[in-house]
This record gives C-alpha cells, sequence and structure tokens, in this order.
C-alpha cells in the first residue's frame, strides 16, 4: 500500500496536483486507487490520466464535483480573507468525526498544523469550484462510492455527482469514514467489491 503526499506549498488545483503525483503512480503492477474526501477529485483525474490504469476505484465520503455548486463559486474568491481565522482540535472533532474520536482528531490537527494556512485554503477553493463529472464519465473500471450518511463537512442532501453508473453505499457514519470504522468498512464494502469480477 502507498500513500501519495499533497505538495504542502504552491498550486492546489486539482489538475496541478495531479500532474505533480503522475510520476508516483505505478506502471509494473496492478492496483486499486482510493480517494478520500479532498482527495475524490484527484483520484478520479489520476484514473483517467495514468499511464497505467487501475483495476478498481474507490471514493469514499467525497465528490465527482463541488457539492455547493453555484453557491460555492460565488463564495470562492472570499476564501483567502480566512487566513487568520485559528484552526482548534475542536473544530476537527465537531465536522468530521461529530464530536468523537478525540485521538484521531488531535492527529490531524497536529498534522494540518504545520502547514501554511493559504496552502488549506488553496485546497478549500479546488473544492469549491472543481467539476470532474466527465473524467468520471469516461472512466472504464469499476468504482464503489461510500459515501457518509452522518457528514457535517459535506452533508448528506448535497448532491457528489457521480452519475448512475456507480455503486453507492451509504454508511451512519461522520466524514472520515475510514478512520471511524476501517475494520467494517473493509469487511463489509471493500474487500466484497474487490472479489467482484
Amino acid at each position: 500500500m502507498c500513500a501519495l503526499a499533497y505538495p504542502q506549498t504552491g498550486d492546489q488545483a486539482y489538475a496541478h496536483l495531479g500532474q505533480l503525483l503522475l510520476p508516483e503512480m505505478p506502471l509494473d503492477r496492478d492496483y486499486i486507487l482510493v480517494g478520500e474526501s479532498f482527495g475524490g477529485p484527484l483520484a478520479i483525474w489520476l484514473a483517467l490520466h495514468a499511464p497505467r490504469k487501475p483495476l478498481k476505484l474507490i471514493l469514499g465520503a467525497t465528490f465527482a464535483a463541488s457539492p455547493y455548486g453555484r453557491l460555492g463559486q460565488i463564495v470562492s474568491p472570499l476564501i483567502p480573507l480566512g487566513r487568520f481565522l485559528p484552526l482548534w482540535t475542536w473544530q476537527i472533532r465537531l465536522m468530521l468525526f461529530n464530536g468523537g474520536h478525540a485521538e484521531t482528531a488531535q492527529m490531524i490537527h497536529d498534522t494540518v498544523s504545520p502547514i501554511d494556512r493559504r496552502t488549506l485554503l488553496a485546497r478549500v477553493q479546488s473544492v469549491l469550484t472543481c467539476d470532474m463529472r466527465s473524467q468520471l464519465a469516461a472512466l472504464q473500471m469499476p468504482i464503489l462510492s461510500l459515501n457518509a450518511g452522518k457528514d457535517r463537512l459535506i452533508p448528506p442532501v448535497l448532491p457528489r455527482h457521480f452519475g448512475k453508473n456507480i455503486r453507492q453505499i451509504r454508511l451512519g457514519l461522520p466524514h472520515m469514514i475510514f478512520q471511524c470504522d476501517p475494520a467494517g468498512i473493509c469487511e463489509n464494502h471493500i474487500l466484497p467489491f474487490l472479489r467482484q469480477a
């Protein structure tokens, strides 16, 4: 298993990040690509542009186009103004874990805190303006979307723009689904999906 790391400075647009990460995609073996949250649209982009396509694509608590639609596009230019706002552990617990998982929330806070706030806000802008629907429609491999039914960051009432040809499962979990129930998700959803021809 290999996790791809995003650059902590510079352009955070999905296509730019994808170009930077393409050289890290496997060329000599089969693989499954997983994209979670912010990484979902990036995984879609990589699945389409990778020289060796993934066998399957798994998306977790994410979207193909901004769930916030036109409102997100209107708000996006204002996002850099928030660079002086504090980022507290309780905010992470509240939005990503619905108040639970204190230790994991603290780990996320400690990981994110050193990153320049402008970089984080640039990622928010990428979310608010992204649209990978045409790239998603062009993919040929099987795709599984695991959606967080108790998501506070991206409420379930908002559209994910996945289309009809993607297997979608709604889980009774907060946004960080893989951190909240890794064993259950793997056993009940990911392994059965991988075993399918």
